[in-house]
């Protein structure tokens, strides 16, 4: 008997392990690939927002820079003392100048500044304060001729600085300063220094000055109510043609024994106006305001004044005052205000406003060169005695006295009241960068 034999069918082809271990490899490697370029791509942008904001601290701290010069430009042309070459207080005002008067020159004439210039190589250049912070703060410097002088501060701290530029404001009364701003002292804000900051911001602001005095009198001798000088001879003198007034008073003048000096070809009875209606309608405030164009608040809290307590004995302080201001000055008296001569407060050139929160009461030999406002003033003391007042004075109410001062019309000590006194603020809408 035969037997048949079943024999198994021959397998073909390659195995499927190796061809599914293949694909895995494949996708592993791609999946590897995609890894490796996010990882790229992340890298990249935390780079870049490294350098952008390293970019933005250097730019911020520049701009910070640049700001800091126009408050500190704005805080030291109000003020009022001497300087040295560091932008310091000297401590004394011979022979010293105010910042203001360092870097600015004032065209009273024109109510116009201008930049103080000095001869670079031949051509002049305009004087530029500058400031470098360091460890221990600020310093700066004020060359009253030259440039700048400031060493870089050593260390990895931050040192950033400033460079001002004083220019002629677009309209009368007002001045550009320009702030340069540098994250370190170099480039722009150092030039002779031959190397670059790493960020550099402008900025600009146009200052309109506040006069301490904005409209002046024009009478020698300016009462709201009567002026009665008796028998007594005081002498009342105005020969500016512009004006022309010895005394303008709301009341009655009784003043028969005055001295009257007119301008040239007018009578001495004009120089006299009494019985002014519209002087005496005003109010107090008003009558203030007319010639400071500030209330007595206002006037009084503005940085350039300096204030002076009389409800004591106060000659004293108020002669130390005026001997430590190097130029104008503006005064605010609180209290009456008693002087006794010899006494000299203000020269022609560096004429005081004085304001007196009370009446006032000199005795003898009392010279004044600038303006006296005050509610009263009684003026007494023989003639012969150097009694003075050179410029004008102002009263809310009366004058009377026995003594024979001389009130001598400065249209010039004026002037430089208006022109070199006063505070300067910001112009609104003139703040610019670049």
């Amino acid at each position: 008997m035969k037997t048949r034999s079943t024999l198994a069918p021959r397998r073909t082809g390659s195995p499927a392990h190796p061809e599914r271990g293949a694909a895995a490899l494949v996708v592993t490697m791609l999946l590897f690939f995609a890894m490796v370029l996010t990882a790229v791509f992340v890298n990249r942008n935390l780079v870049f927002e490294q350098r952008s904001s390293a970019n933005q601290y250097r730019a911020t701290q520049a701009f910070e820079a640049a700001e800091a010069g126009l408050e500190w430009a704005l805080a030291q042309l109000n003020g009022t003392g001497a300087i040295g070459d560091d932008c310091l207080p000297s401590g004394s005002a011979a022979g010293g100048t105010t910042f203001r008067a360092r870097h600015l020159h004032a065209d009273v004439a024109r109510a116009t500044f201008t930049p103080v210039t000095w001869l670079n190589a031949g051509t002049p250049t305009p004087l530029q304060p500058s400031c470098v912070r360091g460890a221990v703060g600020w310093s700066c410097s004020c060359p009253a001729l030259g440039a700048a002088v400031l060493a870089a501060p050593s260390g990895a701290a931050p040192a950033p600085a400033f460079l001002l530029q004083f220019q002629a404001g677009p309209k009368p009364g007002t001045v550009r300063v320009v702030s340069t701003g540098c994250t370190r002292l170099a480039g722009a804000c150092a030039p002779a220094s031959g190397t670059n900051a790493d960020a550099v911001a402008r900025v600009q602001v146009d200052l309109g000055l506040l006069a301490g005095v904005r409209s002046a009198p024009v009478a020698t001798l300016t009462a709201r109510g009567t002026v009665n000088a008796g028998s007594a001879a005081p002498g009342l003198h105005n020969t500016d043609p512009a004006t022309g007034i010895a005394v303008q008073a709301g009341g009655t003048i009784n003043a028969a024994q005055a001295r009257i000096t007119a301008p040239a070809g007018s009578s001495l009875g004009a120089s006299l106006v009494g019985n002014d209606t519209l002087l005496a309608n005003l109010s107090a405030e008003r009558f203030f305001g007319s010639y400071f164009g500030l209330d007595k608040t206002s006037w009084r809290a503005q940085p350039t004044v300096a204030q002076i307590d009389c409800r004591t004995p106060c000659a004293a302080a108020l002669q130390a005052a005026v001997a430590a201001a190097p130029g104008p000055l503006m005064l605010w008296v609180e209290g009456d205000l008693a002087l006794v001569g010899p006494l000299t407060l203000g020269t022609p050139q560096a004429p005081v406003v004085i304001v007196v929160n009370g009446s006032a009461q000199l005795d003898g030999g009392v010279a004044i060169n600038g303006l006296l406002y005050t509610t009263t003033l009684a003026w007494t003391g023989g003639a012969g005695q150097g009694a003075v007042l050179r410029g004008a004075a102002i009263l809310e109410a009366d004058y009377t006295g026995d003594g024979a001062p001389e009130f001598v019309y400065d249209p010039q000590v004026l002037a430089a009241l208006k022109g070199a006194t006063g505070s300067f603020a910001r112009v609104s809408g003139s703040w610019r960068d670049f």
